[in-house]
């Protein structure tokens, strides 16, 4: 197993856009992700911006946690270890003090714990970390106030959102995802999910004729969306309590065999047997829509 090791950013730490002649001087990490689709600001602060970059062994089950305003990307890598990359934003009234504070992060990594450690705190600051997972990736996040996506791998996934955003990208294996606060999105046609938000919206975007797999989503107080193709195969079941306004316009809807009772639930099922699809909603609207 790996042991603790913390990676400064003054060592590769690269400005993300439009770097000032100092900070053109830094060392970059070629092996790092892009950080560069992320524009951090802070009100009317000065902005410093820094990049680390650390390996994981394929062995270690990996568990990423950054700090609160940090978010989390999980995206496909190579047959390698995992690549992680920290993308740091930090504000301060001088463009010397931003710089400093950023380059004062650092990445920590312990087995497969991934953690994100302040220097001097900063006024403000926030990180982005990215994760570049091969096939068969074990991995754990939790994220608060910011958002978690996950898109175009395979494998074994918790994720877990307090007041951010889940999106879910053409993504197999067993997922798993909470988010207290946010809305969840998911898109693809394959896995065994488990999906559940509190106070936030569910969206659910159907490809390809069939799911294979298992995908059962669930909102609490929230609204429920889903988009099917029109020849879809796969049993699809969509219910609400009964105080809930559904909007159907799909074809399904028409062919579908709705069970509509005013002083119960509602539900609508649609495709062949047997049901491999499940989104339900208590106390939030129902909207279907063909793709």
């Amino acid at each position: 197993m790996m042991g603790r090791s913390i990676l400064a950013a003054g060592a590769i730490g690269v400005a993300l856009a439009f770097p000032s002649a100092a900070q053109s001087r830094r060392a970059v990490d070629l092996e790092a992700a892009d950080c560069s689709r992320y524009n951090m600001t802070f009100g009317d602060d000065e902005i410093g911006r820094a990049v680390k970059h650390a390996t994981v062994p394929l062995s270690a089950k990996l568990d990423v946690e950054p700090e609160a305003n940090g978010g989390v990307l999980i995206e496909r890598g190579g047959s390698g270890p995992y690549s992680i990359t920290a993308c740091v934003g930090a504000g301060a009234s001088t463009q010397a003090e931003a710089q400093q504070a950023a380059d004062g992060v650092q990445l920590s990594v312990e087995g497969g714990k991934v953690r994100v450690v302040p220097g001097a705190r900063p006024r403000n600051w926030s990180v982005h970390i990215i994760v570049e997972a091969p096939d068969g990736a074990d991995v754990r996040t939790r994220t608060s106030n910011g958002p978690i996506g996950i898109r175009g791998v395979s494998g074994t996934f918790e994720a877990r959102a307090s007041n951010g955003p889940i999106s879910l990208h053409d993504v197999s294996g067993t997922v798993s995802a909470r988010a207290q606060n946010g809305p969840i999105d998911v898109e693809g046609s394959r896995g065994a999910f488990d999906v559940e938000t509190s106070n936030g919206p569910i969206s659910v975007a159907l490809t390809g004729t069939r799911w294979d797999g298992t995908l059962d989503a669930r909102a609490h107080n929230g609204p429920l969306s889903l988009r099917i193709p029109s020849n879809y195969q796969s049993g699809v079941e969509i219910s609400s309590s009964s105080n809930s306004p559904w909007s159907c316009r799909a074809s399904a809807c028409r062919s579908g065999n709705r069970d509509w009772d005013e002083r119960g639930a509602r539900s609508l099922r649609v495709g062949s047997d047997p049901v491999v699809v499940r989104l339900s909603t208590v106390n939030g609207p129902v909207t279907v829509a063909e793709r």
